[in-house]
Protein backbone atom coordinates (compact mmCIF):
# COMPACT_ATOMS: atom_id res chain seq x y z
CA UNK A 1 0.00 0.00 0.00
CA UNK A 2 3.11 2.65 1.13
CA UNK A 3 4.31 1.72 -2.29
CA UNK A 4 0.77 2.78 -4.33
CA UNK A 5 0.59 5.81 -2.77
CA UNK A 6 4.72 6.50 -3.08
CA UNK A 7 4.00 5.77 -6.60
CA UNK A 8 1.06 8.33 -7.17
CA UNK A 9 2.82 11.37 -5.21
CA UNK A 10 6.19 10.49 -7.43
CA UNK A 11 3.87 10.89 -10.75
CA UNK A 12 2.20 14.05 -9.21
CA UNK A 13 5.18 15.79 -8.56
CA UNK A 14 7.07 14.70 -11.55
CA UNK A 15 3.47 15.95 -13.69
CA UNK A 16 3.87 19.33 -11.52
CA UNK A 17 7.28 20.05 -12.44
CA UNK A 18 6.24 19.41 -16.47
CA UNK A 19 3.58 21.71 -16.02
CA UNK A 20 5.75 24.65 -15.56
CA UNK A 21 7.41 24.14 -19.13
CA UNK A 22 4.09 25.25 -20.31
CA UNK A 23 3.64 28.93 -21.35
CA UNK A 24 0.20 29.08 -19.91
CA UNK A 25 -0.15 27.45 -16.57
CA UNK A 26 -3.16 28.31 -13.94
CA UNK A 27 -2.57 27.53 -10.26
CA UNK A 28 -5.44 27.87 -7.80
CA UNK A 29 -4.69 27.20 -4.02
CA UNK A 30 -7.74 26.99 -1.73
CA UNK A 31 -6.85 26.83 2.01
CA UNK A 32 -10.30 25.61 4.23
CA UNK A 33 -11.00 25.30 8.03
CA UNK A 34 -14.23 24.10 8.93
CA UNK A 35 -15.60 23.56 12.50
CA UNK A 36 -18.60 20.67 12.92
CA UNK A 37 -20.78 20.18 16.10
CA UNK A 38 -22.24 16.96 15.95
CA UNK A 39 -25.22 15.22 17.84
CA UNK A 40 -25.62 12.01 17.84
CA UNK A 41 -27.78 9.92 19.54
CA UNK A 42 -26.81 6.65 18.21
CA UNK A 43 -23.39 6.45 17.91
CA UNK A 44 -22.38 2.46 17.71
CA UNK A 45 -25.36 2.11 15.57
CA UNK A 46 -27.06 -0.28 18.23
CA UNK A 47 -30.97 -2.18 18.06
CA UNK A 48 -31.19 -2.00 22.32
CA UNK A 49 -29.28 0.85 24.68
CA UNK A 50 -28.41 3.77 22.31
CA UNK A 51 -25.35 5.54 23.38
CA UNK A 52 -25.66 9.20 22.53
CA UNK A 53 -22.60 11.91 22.34
CA UNK A 54 -21.80 15.08 21.32
CA UNK A 55 -18.65 15.41 18.91
CA UNK A 56 -16.66 18.17 17.92
CA UNK A 57 -14.47 17.90 14.19
CA UNK A 58 -11.69 20.64 13.44
CA UNK A 59 -10.87 20.05 9.86
CA UNK A 60 -8.34 22.28 8.37
CA UNK A 61 -7.46 21.33 4.67
CA UNK A 62 -6.46 22.39 1.14
CA UNK A 63 -6.32 21.79 -2.29
CA UNK A 64 -4.39 22.70 -5.00
CA UNK A 65 -5.46 22.99 -8.69
CA UNK A 66 -2.94 23.30 -12.05
CA UNK A 67 -4.29 23.97 -15.48
CA UNK A 68 -2.09 23.90 -18.29
CA UNK A 69 -2.71 23.70 -22.11
CA UNK A 70 -2.95 19.90 -21.91
CA UNK A 71 -2.60 19.31 -18.60
CA UNK A 72 -5.23 19.27 -15.22
CA UNK A 73 -4.95 18.22 -11.95
CA UNK A 74 -5.93 18.53 -8.86
CA UNK A 75 -4.93 17.67 -5.10
CA UNK A 76 -7.01 17.71 -2.22
CA UNK A 77 -5.51 16.95 1.59
CA UNK A 78 -8.06 17.30 4.87
CA UNK A 79 -7.19 15.81 8.17
CA UNK A 80 -10.00 16.26 10.85
CA UNK A 81 -9.38 16.23 14.27
CA UNK A 82 -12.01 14.45 16.54
CA UNK A 83 -12.66 14.63 19.90
CA UNK A 84 -16.39 13.38 21.70
CA UNK A 85 -17.82 15.05 24.80
CA UNK A 86 -18.08 12.03 26.85
CA UNK A 87 -16.18 9.44 25.32
CA UNK A 88 -13.19 10.31 25.27
CA UNK A 89 -11.14 6.89 24.61
CA UNK A 90 -12.99 7.13 21.04
CA UNK A 91 -10.72 10.63 20.04
CA UNK A 92 -9.24 10.40 16.97
CA UNK A 93 -7.96 11.87 13.26
CA UNK A 94 -9.64 11.09 10.58
CA UNK A 95 -7.99 11.57 6.74
CA UNK A 96 -9.07 12.13 3.35
CA UNK A 97 -7.43 13.08 0.50
CA UNK A 98 -7.93 12.55 -3.26
CA UNK A 99 -6.67 13.29 -6.71
CA UNK A 100 -7.11 14.01 -10.45
CA UNK A 101 -5.25 14.37 -13.33
CA UNK A 102 -5.40 14.40 -16.67
CA UNK A 103 -3.04 14.50 -19.98
CA UNK A 104 -3.36 14.88 -23.43
CA UNK A 105 -0.49 12.48 -25.14
CA UNK A 106 -1.59 13.61 -28.66
CA UNK A 107 -4.17 15.06 -29.75
CA UNK A 108 -6.32 12.09 -30.02
CA UNK A 109 -5.15 10.24 -26.87
CA UNK A 110 -5.82 11.25 -22.98
CA UNK A 111 -4.93 9.83 -20.10
CA UNK A 112 -6.64 10.41 -16.70
CA UNK A 113 -5.65 9.22 -12.77
CA UNK A 114 -7.73 9.55 -9.69
CA UNK A 115 -7.55 8.16 -6.61
CA UNK A 116 -9.71 8.65 -3.26
CA UNK A 117 -8.45 7.79 0.30
CA UNK A 118 -10.43 8.10 3.36
CA UNK A 119 -9.19 6.98 7.36
CA UNK A 120 -12.35 6.98 9.43
CA UNK A 121 -14.42 5.56 12.75
CA UNK A 122 -17.64 6.82 11.20
CA UNK A 123 -19.40 3.75 10.48
CA UNK A 124 -21.97 6.05 7.83
CA UNK A 125 -19.04 7.98 6.03
CA UNK A 126 -18.15 4.98 4.40
CA UNK A 127 -19.31 5.64 0.57
CA UNK A 128 -19.06 1.92 -0.13
CA UNK A 129 -21.11 1.07 2.23
CA UNK A 130 -24.15 0.91 0.66
CA UNK A 131 -26.49 -1.27 2.51
CA UNK A 132 -25.05 0.28 5.91
CA UNK A 133 -23.58 -2.93 7.22
CA UNK A 134 -20.90 -0.97 8.87
CA UNK A 135 -22.07 -0.60 12.31
CA UNK A 136 -19.00 0.20 15.01
CA UNK A 137 -16.79 2.91 15.62
CA UNK A 138 -13.98 0.79 15.05
CA UNK A 139 -11.00 2.05 12.86
CA UNK A 140 -11.33 1.72 8.57
CA UNK A 141 -8.89 2.57 5.85
CA UNK A 142 -10.43 2.55 1.96
CA UNK A 143 -8.77 3.63 -1.55
CA UNK A 144 -9.39 3.56 -4.82
CA UNK A 145 -7.71 4.61 -7.28
CA UNK A 146 -8.18 4.63 -11.31
CA UNK A 147 -5.91 4.88 -14.51
CA UNK A 148 -7.46 4.77 -18.03
CA UNK A 149 -5.99 5.51 -21.73
CA UNK A 150 -8.50 7.15 -23.94
CA UNK A 151 -7.76 7.23 -27.50
CA UNK A 152 -10.56 9.40 -29.65
CA UNK A 153 -11.03 8.27 -33.60
CA UNK A 154 -14.07 10.04 -34.31
CA UNK A 155 -16.34 12.97 -33.38
CA UNK A 156 -18.09 10.28 -30.45
CA UNK A 157 -16.10 7.16 -31.21
CA UNK A 158 -13.82 6.09 -28.39
CA UNK A 159 -11.58 3.27 -27.03
CA UNK A 160 -10.80 3.31 -23.70
CA UNK A 161 -8.55 0.78 -21.34
CA UNK A 162 -7.31 1.16 -17.87
CA UNK A 163 -7.06 -0.39 -14.38
CA UNK A 164 -8.94 -0.06 -11.24
CA UNK A 165 -7.28 -0.95 -7.61
CA UNK A 166 -9.79 -0.93 -4.84
CA UNK A 167 -8.35 -1.46 -0.76
CA UNK A 168 -10.26 -2.13 2.22
CA UNK A 169 -9.10 -2.34 6.07
CA UNK A 170 -11.19 -3.09 8.86
CA UNK A 171 -9.77 -2.88 12.49
CA UNK A 172 -13.79 -4.59 13.04
CA UNK A 173 -12.81 -8.43 13.33
CA UNK A 174 -16.01 -9.18 12.09
CA UNK A 175 -15.61 -7.49 9.10
CA UNK A 176 -12.94 -8.37 5.81
CA UNK A 177 -10.42 -6.98 4.12
CA UNK A 178 -10.11 -6.56 0.27
CA UNK A 179 -8.09 -5.98 -2.46
CA UNK A 180 -9.79 -5.87 -5.71
CA UNK A 181 -8.09 -5.16 -8.63
CA UNK A 182 -10.10 -4.66 -11.92
CA UNK A 183 -8.50 -4.16 -15.79
CA UNK A 184 -10.96 -2.71 -17.95
CA UNK A 185 -11.88 -1.57 -21.85
CA UNK A 186 -14.44 -0.07 -23.50
CA UNK A 187 -15.62 0.91 -26.81
CA UNK A 188 -17.84 3.31 -27.96
CA UNK A 189 -18.43 3.36 -32.15
CA UNK A 190 -21.38 4.70 -34.40
CA UNK A 191 -21.76 3.32 -37.71
CA UNK A 192 -23.61 6.64 -38.58
CA UNK A 193 -25.35 9.33 -36.58
CA UNK A 194 -28.52 7.69 -35.64
CA UNK A 195 -27.01 4.24 -35.00
CA UNK A 196 -23.83 3.08 -32.42
CA UNK A 197 -22.39 0.27 -30.58
CA UNK A 198 -20.90 0.04 -26.96
CA UNK A 199 -18.61 -2.89 -25.68
CA UNK A 200 -16.67 -3.50 -22.12
CA UNK A 201 -15.09 -6.06 -20.30
CA UNK A 202 -13.63 -6.40 -17.48
CA UNK A 203 -11.74 -8.82 -15.13
CA UNK A 204 -12.12 -9.03 -11.74
CA UNK A 205 -9.62 -10.31 -9.06
CA UNK A 206 -10.32 -9.88 -5.38
CA UNK A 207 -8.88 -11.43 -2.08
CA UNK A 208 -10.15 -11.29 1.36
CA UNK A 209 -8.37 -11.50 4.53
CA UNK A 210 -8.40 -10.90 8.42
CA UNK A 211 -6.18 -10.21 10.77
CA UNK A 212 -7.65 -11.49 13.93
CA UNK A 213 -10.43 -13.66 12.42
CA UNK A 214 -13.50 -14.39 14.29
CA UNK A 215 -14.67 -16.85 11.31
CA UNK A 216 -13.15 -17.51 7.62
CA UNK A 217 -13.31 -14.74 5.46
CA UNK A 218 -15.06 -14.60 2.16
CA UNK A 219 -13.59 -16.98 -0.43
CA UNK A 220 -11.24 -15.27 -2.71
CA UNK A 221 -12.53 -15.17 -6.47
CA UNK A 222 -12.01 -14.07 -10.16
CA UNK A 223 -14.53 -13.04 -12.77
CA UNK A 224 -15.09 -11.79 -15.98
CA UNK A 225 -17.92 -8.78 -17.09
CA UNK A 226 -18.64 -8.54 -20.76
CA UNK A 227 -21.74 -6.59 -22.38
CA UNK A 228 -22.89 -5.05 -25.74
CA UNK A 229 -25.76 -2.72 -26.08
CA UNK A 230 -26.95 -1.33 -29.71
CA UNK A 231 -28.51 2.35 -29.45
CA UNK A 232 -30.82 3.98 -31.86
CA UNK A 233 -30.62 7.97 -31.89
CA UNK A 234 -34.04 9.44 -32.93
CA UNK A 235 -33.09 12.83 -32.36
CA UNK A 236 -29.80 14.89 -30.48
CA UNK A 237 -32.22 14.48 -27.33
CA UNK A 238 -33.52 11.35 -27.94
CA UNK A 239 -32.32 7.45 -28.08
CA UNK A 240 -33.20 3.84 -27.12
CA UNK A 241 -31.08 0.94 -26.53
CA UNK A 242 -31.25 -2.72 -26.12
CA UNK A 243 -27.90 -4.17 -24.07
CA UNK A 244 -27.14 -7.71 -23.06
CA UNK A 245 -24.27 -8.30 -19.73
CA UNK A 246 -22.91 -11.80 -18.91
CA UNK A 247 -20.82 -12.01 -15.68
CA UNK A 248 -18.95 -14.77 -14.50
CA UNK A 249 -17.26 -15.91 -10.71
CA UNK A 250 -15.25 -18.87 -10.15
CA UNK A 251 -14.09 -18.87 -5.99
CA UNK A 252 -11.08 -20.64 -4.23
CA UNK A 253 -12.80 -21.85 -1.79
CA UNK A 254 -16.38 -23.68 -1.18
CA UNK A 255 -18.63 -20.68 -2.23
CA UNK A 256 -20.94 -21.95 -5.02
CA UNK A 257 -19.44 -20.37 -8.56
CA UNK A 258 -22.29 -18.77 -10.85
CA UNK A 259 -23.06 -16.92 -13.96
CA UNK A 260 -25.17 -13.99 -14.63
CA UNK A 261 -26.72 -13.37 -17.61
CA UNK A 262 -28.60 -9.93 -17.64
CA UNK A 263 -30.75 -8.28 -20.71
CA UNK A 264 -32.46 -4.76 -21.00
CA UNK A 265 -33.93 -1.92 -22.91
CA UNK A 266 -33.77 1.12 -22.16
CA UNK A 267 -34.35 5.33 -23.59
CA UNK A 268 -32.75 9.13 -22.71
CA UNK A 269 -35.03 12.19 -23.26
CA UNK A 270 -33.88 15.18 -22.63
CA UNK A 271 -36.88 17.99 -23.25
CA UNK A 272 -34.62 20.92 -22.56
CA UNK A 273 -31.21 21.14 -20.95
CA UNK A 274 -32.83 22.01 -17.80
CA UNK A 275 -35.31 18.49 -18.22
CA UNK A 276 -34.24 14.86 -18.80
CA UNK A 277 -36.21 11.40 -17.93
CA UNK A 278 -34.28 8.28 -18.68
CA UNK A 279 -34.87 4.43 -17.48
CA UNK A 280 -34.45 0.92 -18.16
CA UNK A 281 -36.19 -2.68 -17.58
CA UNK A 282 -35.27 -5.47 -17.70
CA UNK A 283 -34.04 -9.30 -16.52
CA UNK A 284 -31.52 -11.23 -15.13
CA UNK A 285 -30.78 -15.04 -14.47
CA UNK A 286 -28.18 -16.50 -12.01
CA UNK A 287 -27.03 -19.63 -13.84
CA UNK A 288 -25.96 -21.88 -10.04
CA UNK A 289 -22.97 -24.81 -10.53
CA UNK A 290 -24.87 -26.46 -8.00
CA UNK A 291 -28.09 -25.13 -6.72
CA UNK A 292 -31.32 -24.10 -8.47
CA UNK A 293 -31.26 -20.68 -10.64
CA UNK A 294 -32.38 -17.81 -9.04
CA UNK A 295 -33.62 -14.57 -11.29
CA UNK A 296 -35.92 -11.19 -10.99
CA UNK A 297 -36.05 -8.37 -12.76
CA UNK A 298 -33.93 -5.34 -13.24
CA UNK A 299 -34.90 -1.52 -13.68
CA UNK A 300 -33.46 2.18 -13.50
CA UNK A 301 -35.31 5.19 -13.69
CA UNK A 302 -34.73 9.00 -13.42
CA UNK A 303 -35.99 12.44 -13.62
CA UNK A 304 -33.48 15.45 -13.45
CA UNK A 305 -34.87 19.15 -13.09
CA UNK A 306 -32.94 21.76 -12.76
CA UNK A 307 -34.61 25.58 -11.83
CA UNK A 308 -33.01 29.09 -11.82
CA UNK A 309 -32.46 28.80 -8.22
CA UNK A 310 -31.91 25.08 -7.49
CA UNK A 311 -32.61 21.62 -8.73
CA UNK A 312 -34.88 17.99 -8.11
CA UNK A 313 -34.11 14.23 -8.94
CA UNK A 314 -35.72 11.61 -8.26
CA UNK A 315 -35.04 8.15 -9.14
CA UNK A 316 -34.11 4.25 -8.73
CA UNK A 317 -33.04 1.03 -9.16
CA UNK A 318 -33.08 -2.76 -8.44
CA UNK A 319 -31.48 -6.22 -9.71
CA UNK A 320 -28.65 -8.24 -8.33
CA UNK A 321 -25.43 -6.93 -6.49
CA UNK A 322 -22.59 -8.50 -4.48
CA UNK A 323 -22.49 -7.35 -1.08
CA UNK A 324 -19.34 -8.61 0.49
CA UNK A 325 -18.21 -5.82 2.78
CA UNK A 326 -20.55 -7.69 5.65
CA UNK A 327 -19.32 -10.77 7.69
CA UNK A 328 -21.50 -10.87 10.14
CA UNK A 329 -20.87 -13.48 13.18
CA UNK A 330 -24.36 -14.58 13.33
CA UNK A 331 -24.15 -15.48 9.81
CA UNK A 332 -22.53 -18.49 7.74
CA UNK A 333 -20.46 -16.80 5.00
CA UNK A 334 -22.27 -16.80 1.52
CA UNK A 335 -20.94 -15.12 -2.03
CA UNK A 336 -22.60 -11.80 -1.26
CA UNK A 337 -25.46 -11.93 -3.41
CA UNK A 338 -28.02 -9.71 -3.30
CA UNK A 339 -31.32 -9.09 -4.77
CA UNK A 340 -32.44 -5.54 -4.54
CA UNK A 341 -34.25 -2.84 -5.40
CA UNK A 342 -34.54 0.73 -4.04
CA UNK A 343 -35.20 4.69 -4.77
CA UNK A 344 -34.12 8.37 -3.98
CA UNK A 345 -35.47 12.11 -3.56
CA UNK A 346 -32.42 14.47 -3.75
CA UNK A 347 -33.28 18.81 -4.46
CA UNK A 348 -31.90 21.86 -3.53
CA UNK A 349 -33.04 25.52 -3.51
CA UNK A 350 -31.95 29.26 -3.09
CA UNK A 351 -34.42 30.68 -1.00
CA UNK A 352 -32.31 33.89 -0.92
CA UNK A 353 -29.01 34.91 -2.67
CA UNK A 354 -26.76 33.79 0.19
CA UNK A 355 -29.83 31.00 1.39
CA UNK A 356 -29.89 27.28 0.17
CA UNK A 357 -31.98 24.59 1.53
CA UNK A 358 -31.21 20.90 0.96
CA UNK A 359 -32.66 18.01 1.56
CA UNK A 360 -32.92 14.09 0.05
CA UNK A 361 -34.65 10.56 1.18
CA UNK A 362 -33.71 7.19 0.09
CA UNK A 363 -35.08 3.40 0.64
CA UNK A 364 -33.33 0.03 0.12
CA UNK A 365 -34.66 -3.34 0.39
CA UNK A 366 -32.08 -6.08 -0.44
CA UNK A 367 -32.49 -10.19 -0.22
CA UNK A 368 -29.05 -12.38 0.36
CA UNK A 369 -29.37 -15.93 -0.77
CA UNK A 370 -30.70 -17.38 2.73
CA UNK A 371 -33.48 -15.34 2.65
CA UNK A 372 -32.64 -12.57 5.11
CA UNK A 373 -34.39 -9.34 4.20
CA UNK A 374 -33.43 -6.19 5.40
CA UNK A 375 -34.38 -2.77 4.73
CA UNK A 376 -31.84 0.89 5.14
CA UNK A 377 -33.49 4.17 5.03
CA UNK A 378 -31.55 7.44 4.81
CA UNK A 379 -32.51 10.82 4.73
CA UNK A 380 -31.93 14.53 5.38
CA UNK A 381 -32.49 17.86 5.42
CA UNK A 382 -30.60 21.12 6.42
CA UNK A 383 -29.95 24.80 5.41
CA UNK A 384 -26.87 26.35 4.28
CA UNK A 385 -25.99 30.65 4.52
CA UNK A 386 -23.36 32.15 2.57
CA UNK A 387 -21.55 35.67 3.98
CA UNK A 388 -18.88 37.47 3.83
CA UNK A 389 -18.29 35.56 0.32
CA UNK A 390 -15.70 33.47 1.94
CA UNK A 391 -17.71 32.23 5.31
CA UNK A 392 -20.68 29.53 5.40
CA UNK A 393 -22.55 28.07 8.39
CA UNK A 394 -24.97 25.13 7.71
CA UNK A 395 -27.59 23.27 10.16
CA UNK A 396 -28.24 19.89 8.74
CA UNK A 397 -30.37 16.99 10.45
CA UNK A 398 -29.68 13.19 9.10
CA UNK A 399 -31.43 10.00 9.77
CA UNK A 400 -30.37 6.41 9.14
CA UNK A 401 -32.74 3.19 9.84
CA UNK A 402 -31.98 -0.51 9.44
CA UNK A 403 -34.43 -2.69 9.85
CA UNK A 404 -33.25 -6.77 9.61
CA UNK A 405 -34.57 -10.00 9.68
CA UNK A 406 -31.50 -10.13 12.64
CA UNK A 407 -32.90 -7.76 15.24
CA UNK A 408 -28.89 -7.14 16.19
CA UNK A 409 -28.16 -5.84 12.95
CA UNK A 410 -31.19 -3.24 13.01
CA UNK A 411 -30.56 0.24 14.44
CA UNK A 412 -32.44 4.23 14.12
CA UNK A 413 -30.05 6.69 14.19
CA UNK A 414 -30.56 10.43 14.18
CA UNK A 415 -27.71 13.06 13.59
CA UNK A 416 -28.04 17.16 14.39
CA UNK A 417 -24.62 19.19 12.97
CA UNK A 418 -23.77 22.55 12.83
CA UNK A 419 -20.99 23.59 10.75
CA UNK A 420 -18.98 26.80 10.15
CA UNK A 421 -16.60 27.26 7.14
CA UNK A 422 -14.33 29.36 5.46
CA UNK A 423 -12.21 28.83 2.53
CA UNK A 424 -10.49 31.48 0.03
CA UNK A 425 -8.82 30.72 -3.16
CA UNK A 426 -5.28 32.19 -3.83
CA UNK A 427 -4.68 32.36 -8.04
CA UNK A 428 -1.50 32.97 -9.95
Amino acid sequence: MKKYVLSLLTLVMMHQMACSSFAQVRIEVTPSLSVRETYDDNIFLDNTGETSDYITAVTPGAGIQIEGQHTDLNLRYAPTLVRYADLYYLDTTRHSAGLTFGQDLTERMHFDLSDTYLNSEDPLEDPTDLSAERRTRNKYWTNLGRAAVGYRFGEENNLDVGYEHQYRKNDDPALDNSRVQTPFAGLTYWFSVRNGLTLNYSHVDAHYWKDEPVQPPQDDYTGNNAGARFIRRFSPSSQMYIGYNFSTRDFDGSTEDYDVHDGLVGFEHAFSPKYSVAGSAGYFLRDNDVSDEQSGPTFTALLTRNFQRGSFSIGGDGGWREEYLSRSIELTPSSGFTKYYGGYVRGRVQILEPVNLFGGLSYRHDKDETDRNWDTWRGNVGVGWVFLRWFSLALDYSYADRNDDIETSSYTDNRVMLTLSASKPFRW
